[in-house]
């Protein structure tokens, strides 16, 4: 298994083409263009890998060939055709010869039609709120892009940036979309309570399980070879919490509104009632979501439980022990166990900002009159 050091030296090695390293690394006229490809000269697999030889047109009319086998992209995962276009590395030689490297393929119009037809779903489908989500979706990027990430790579404190930047999301998105109302109110008090339980088992578990917050290369990379942040285990409760927060925000909503429609049935429960009976759709909510996170946790780290499980040699204890792993769990069980004293928090909040609004008069009352 590598070492971080080992791994961050093959990460840098794995994102250059392998017989230009040299060339890349010294040559600082190197760079990256988009092409477009005119002819696929061959198209084979030899070993196991595909190797691809086409040519492509880039700025102003100039051809060049591209041999994927020279580089670290083999073209396995990649549709090529005439008519794909693609991203190219140009590596001038000391002869005066450019060499032409596959790097990616350019996919920005087929995002463009991916968040067309997603937005198409949403309103279509959930009608003036989807497209209020919409709405607060965008401010929830720009508040990430344009406040909180900048925030952060300028130096300020990962965690409180994250938590009031978080709370910033919440005041906006859950009243956009739920509505500037009591239920929505209550709602959000509950997952500030909620977001504050985040903190708190994310900062108590990474103590406890002594995390650095460089498991990943990602951080690594964000540690040594930038002049951002320079407190990596920050970095990772800031994570922690922001990927809590969307699931704090359903389970408060979900709670308040069940809350509120058993005191529309019934006006006549107490607090205490009303708690009970909104604690037995909140567990069944529990008893999903936990499946649900964990899932979604897995689901996302999946390629490392491969790497690591399909490594000979390792054992449980040692891969349970392995950072990148004790990471993830941590991650997972933070999230998890902050989201399950969220629920009888927002529906103890529910039940008693309920009975302090007017009081409905029954039926019975109403007709004695």
């Amino acid at each position: 298994m590598f070492r971080f050091g080992g791994g961050l030296i093959l990460l840098i090695l794995f994102l250059l083409p392998w017989n230009s390293l040299q060339a890349q690394t010294s040559d600082e006229e190197s760079r990256e263009v988009e092409a477009v490809i005119i002819s696929i000269e061959r198209d084979q697999i030899l070993d196991g890998e595909r190797q691809v030889e086409f040519e492509a047109r880039i700025e102003e009319g100039k051809r060049v060939h591209v041999d994927t086998s020279e580089g670290y992209i083999q073209g396995v995962h990649y549709r090529l055709k005439p008519g794909t276009r693609v991203i190219l590395q140009l590596v001038p030689s000391s002869t005066g010869e450019t060499t032409a490297f596959l790097v990616d393929v350019v996919r920005r119009p087929a995002m463009i039609w991916i968040v067309i037809m997603f937005a198409l779903c949403t309103v279509l489908i959930g009608w003036v709120r989807g497209g209020l989500s919409l709405i607060g979706l965008g401010i929830t990027l720009a508040a990430l892009f344009g406040g909180i990430f900048p925030a952060i790579l300028a130096g300020a404190p990962a965690v409180p940036v994250t938590i009031l930047g978080s709370i910033f999301i919440l005041a906006i998105n859950m009243h956009l979309s739920h509505g500037f109302n009591h239920r929505t109110l209550v709602a959000f008090a509950s997952t500030v309570a909620g977001l504050f339980l985040a903190f708190v088992t994310a900062e108590g578990f990474t103590w406890l399980s002594n995390l650095s917050g460089l498991a990943s290369e990602e951080s690594t990379l964000l540690y040594w070879l930038t002049d951002g942040p320079r407190d990596p285990v920050g970095i990772l409760l800031a994570a922690m919490i922001l990927g809590a927060v969307g699931v704090l925000d359903d389970i408060a909503i979900t709670q308040s509104e069940t809350v509120a429609e058993l005191y529309d049935v019934n006006p006549r429960l107490s607090t205490r009632e009303l708690f009970t009976r909104a604690m037995r759709v909140g567990r069944h909510h529990i008893a999903s979501t936990v499946n649900t996170l964990v899932l979604a946790y897995v689901g996302v780290s999946m390629p490392l439980f491969l790497l690591f499980l399909g490594t000979p040699g390792v054992s449980t204890g040692h891969f349970l022990n392995t950072e990148g792993i004790a990471e993830e769990i941590v991650r997972t069980l933070s999230g998890t166990t902050a989201l399950i004293l969220t629920v009888p928090i927002a529906t103890w909040f529910a039940a008693l900002a309920i009975h302090r609004k007017p009081k409905k008069r029954l039926d019975s009352d109403l007709s004695v009159r």
